[in-house]
């Protein structure tokens, strides 16, 4: 397994975690939302720009683009954090969902190869990603509790989709064009 698909197997799995704490913080009366989505941006901020540090030698620039995505999305929420309106955290978490769209899609021309397959694996999982994010966006408009545990089960599915994506690369032992 090269380092990059152990460095995207790591930064999945701490997804998964972020997204399962997620879903506790409610039963811990953790439910601001405003904070607890800024964190959560910085936090895939983190992850990412050190996913990207690690990596840099593939050329791969999904990590630093993701991780800046992040970091404008957390930004803006910071700066509306004192406005309690949940259409704000919908279009904040849509723009978002956009954005990384953008990104997974620049990751599957990357594959788009003739000789290789995992082109529609990706697009694939970018449809799914697209449409839990548009279904988690559309449902935010709950009490705090209830978005809290809509954002944990949205970044725990995308953990999962992240989590699948190296684990598959690896199983086929496709080549990856450099």
């Amino acid at each position: 397994m090269l380092l990059k698909q152990k460095v995207d197997l790591a930064s999945a799995i701490i997804l998964i975690l972020g997204g399962c704490c997620l879903l506790l913080c409610p039963l811990l009366n953790m439910t601001d939302i405003n904070v607890i989505f800024i964190t959560t941006m910085m936090i895939y901020t983190i992850i990412h720009i050190g996913k990207y540090m690690l990596t840099r030698e593939y050329h791969d620039y999904e990590g630093l683009l993701s991780s800046l995505a992040s970091l404008l999305i957390g930004s803006i929420a910071f700066f509306f954090r004192n406005n309690e309106s949940s259409m704000n955290l919908a279009l904040l978490l849509f723009s978002w969902v956009i954005l990384e769209s953008f990104i997974k899609l620049k990751k599957a021309d990357y594959y788009h190869d003739r000789k290789s397959k995992l082109w529609i694996l990706e697009i694939s999982f970018l449809i799914l990603f697209i449409i839990t994010g548009i279904l988690t966006s559309i449902n935010l408009n709950y009490k705090n509790e209830t978005q809290v545990l809509l954002l944990g089960y949205f970044f725990f599915t995308h953990g999962i989709l992240e989590f699948v994506d190296p684990i598959i690369i690896y199983l086929t032992k496709e080549k990856i064009k450099k």
